[in-house]
């Protein structure tokens, strides 16, 4: 009884292995590849990339709506007025952004297709 218990186990473990077909030997080959890419086009586009570009759209995003919120989006006077208030403000929460958005876009393309161009830029691929 003991013995035929024993046959009736391990006549299951076949099914329970892994399934190489399901994973191909490529993937895993690749893996390291790709997790070295996603890792560094993560700190570049978070760290340097993005920050600089969100920073500056940010800024220019900040004047001009504290500009126009003082009478004219493209009068002098108020661009100056709008620049310590709304640029710096614009500047800093456009930075912030860009180290979270540079941080994912960097690894989420990273990853797809690493150490390609698109993974170290945060403009959208044509």
């Amino acid at each position: 009884m003991l013995c035929s218990l024993a046959v009736a186990a391990t006549s299951v473990t076949p099914a329970l292995a892994m399934d190489y077909e399901a994973k191909p030997v490529n993937w895993v080959l690749q893996a390291p590849v790709r997790l070295l890419g996603a890792v560094n086009a993560g700190i570049w586009c978070g760290a340097i990339n993005a920050p600089i570009d969100d920073g500056y759209h940010g800024f220019l995003k900040g004047t001009t709506h504290v500009a126009g919120k003082f009478g004219d989006e493209k009068g002098a006077g108020q661009i100056a007025m709008a620049v310590p208030i709304g640029g710096s403000t614009g500047l800093v929460l456009g930075s912030l952004y860009g180290v979270h958005h540079g941080w994912w876009h960097g690894v989420a393309y990273g990853w797809k297709k690493p150490f390609s161009r698109w993974s170290y830029m945060t403009s959208e691929e044509k």
